[in-house]
């Protein structure tokens, strides 16, 4: 499949769209549901390498995620595992009891996984350096920026000064300052 990691809502997208489209008995259930959350927890726990990543969960753990009663689940992960969008099993412990329930990725989804794979990555559009187009007069926002600009250079009117004297003599020191600056 190559070293290219796939996205996450690539592969739900994709997975979500061909399990309704190559198993139609599929399409509007909740076993869709419970497939999302699994490929989710297998890729989390394989950090984006689905194929070889095991995940061990309780059905009881895994019906509590989903919301839906043990029972359910254990019919809707029969369908996903007869669809071979996952393969799951339970060990027999030493006191003959099954243990928590261990889950790979099926041979469908295998067969999605290898079909992403070698789809061509999209490439992103370059930007040419130089202008395509010419603009002769200024954009609106450009003619904003242009007034603000030039009003942060003006100097405040007399009223204004006459309200703030500590800004007069603070303008009138600048200016003797640049005064002195001029001179050799």
């Amino acid at each position: 499949m190559g070293s290219r990691v796939l996205a996450l809502d690539t592969i739900l997208s994709a997975t979500l769209y061909f399990a309704g489209k190559w198993q139609p008995e599929l399409k509007r259930n909740q076993s869709r549901d419970l497939l999302r959350f699994l490929i989710c927890r297998l890729y989390d726990a394989g950090r984006g390498q689905l194929v070889g990543t095991h995940l061990t969960l309780a059905q009881g753990t895994l019906a509590r995620k989903v919301g839906l009663s043990r029972q359910w689940i254990g019919i809707l992960l029969a369908r996903l595992q007869a669809a071979g969008w996952v393969e799951c099993y339970a060990p027999t412990l030493d006191d003959g009891m099954k243990g928590s329930m261990i889950f790979r990725v099926g041979r469908q989804l295998k067969r999605l996984l290898v079909m992403l794979g070698k789809a061509k990555p999209r490439k992103m559009p370059t930007k040419s350096a130089a202008n395509t187009h010419w603009q002769f007069s200024p954009t609106p926002i450009e003619k904003k920026q242009i007034l603000i600009h030039q009003k942060e250079h003006e100097l405040p009117s007399d009223t204004l000064l006459a309200k703030i004297p500590l800004l007069r003599l603070w303008l009138e020191r600048e200016e003797v300052e640049k005064s002195h600056a001029r001179q050799p």
